[in-house]
């Protein structure tokens, strides 16, 4: 069974920059409703991560006023990071 390239996120919240490093942090991202989303980011872009969080919430729950209220970051082990670059 083939392995799928596991990318950053940022590619597919901004569609006028798109990422091609490996992640190497998990972001959960959640609301005061209870609400959450998950994104995969790399070094790179971790320095952004509750404004990308706020844009995958602004996609998954659209027409919703849903606002970040925490974000949990995970470092990611490097052989699961080097293994999705497979």
């Amino acid at each position: 069974m083939a392995r799928t390239l596991m990318l950053c996120a940022v590619g597919t919240l901004e569609q006028a920059e798109a990422c091609a490093n490996t992640p190497t942090y998990r972001l959960e991202v959640r609301t005061s409703e209870r609400q959450q989303a998950v994104l995969y980011l790399c070094s790179a872009h971790i320095h952004r991560a509750w404004y990308l969080g706020q844009l995958a919430l602004d996609r998954k729950f659209p027409g919703e006023n849903v606002f970040v209220r925490s974000i949990h970051l995970h470092q990611l082990p490097r052989a699961a990071a080097a293994e999705a670059a497979l």
